[in-house]
């Protein structure tokens, strides 16, 4: 091997252990003391050679300690890129919640709005089937036969006070999963704000 290229305390190591290599099987088995002792001047050569003896080595430790460094600083880095990445991904999230909330409001002010002018109609109609009011609905109507007249009457008004409060059962159906929904829509929009508060703490 040609040791001109090689540091002296890299040398120095490998001449060791070369040496060690070379000694061990000219010692017969019955020598086990002067086995050992030959074996140690090896390690004792080896570790002769401090880290100030040789340039090289620390230049390599300070190199490691670079090194670790920056990995070090690498992984905060990351670390606080996946800490923007999840608190931009929960915001998102946040804003199409409270986003879906107000339409859903909108939506129940939209069923307000249907419901009063039909069940006032509903209202009127049952306060016209009365039998006083039926009676003086016809009272200025001349008829052969006023019971029959009052008759299509009452008939005419029950079929449109039941198409209204069919009307204003579906209003109220919808009504009632709109609201459901919203519910379920605030507790998320609370948790995410949660979650939120969560991600962004230093």
């Amino acid at each position: 091997m040609n040791y001109s290229r090689i540091p002296a305390c890299v040398s120095l190591t490998l001449l060791s252990f070369s040496l060690a290599i070379s000694l061990a099987p000219q010692v017969p088995g019955n020598q086990q003391q002067s086995t050992a002792k030959t074996s140690e001047q090896p390690s004792n050569l080896g570790s002769a050679s401090k880290p100030e003896d040789c340039p090289e080595a620390e230049q390599l430790r300070k190199n490691v300690q670079q090194l670790t460094g920056e990995v070090q600083r690498l992984k905060r880095k990351v670390t606080e890129l996946e800490k923007d990445r999840l608190a931009s991904t929960i915001q998102e999230q946040l804003e199409k919640e409270e986003q879906r909330g107000e339409a859903l409001q909108l939506h129940l002010i939209e069923i307000a709005e249907k419901e009063v002018p039909l069940q006032t109609r509903l209202d009127q109609v049952n306060s016209q089937l009365r039998p006083e009011n039926l009676d003086r609905a016809l009272s200025g109507v001349g008829s052969v036969h006023p019971e029959y007249a009052r008759e299509e009457l009452k008939r005419q008004l029950l079929s449109e006070s039941q198409r209204l409060m069919y009307q204003l059962s579906l209003l109220r159906q919808d009504r009632l999963r709109t609201q459901a929904s919203l519910a379920t829509t605030d507790a998320a929009i609370v948790r995410l704000k949660i979650k939120l508060t969560e991600a962004l703490r230093p």
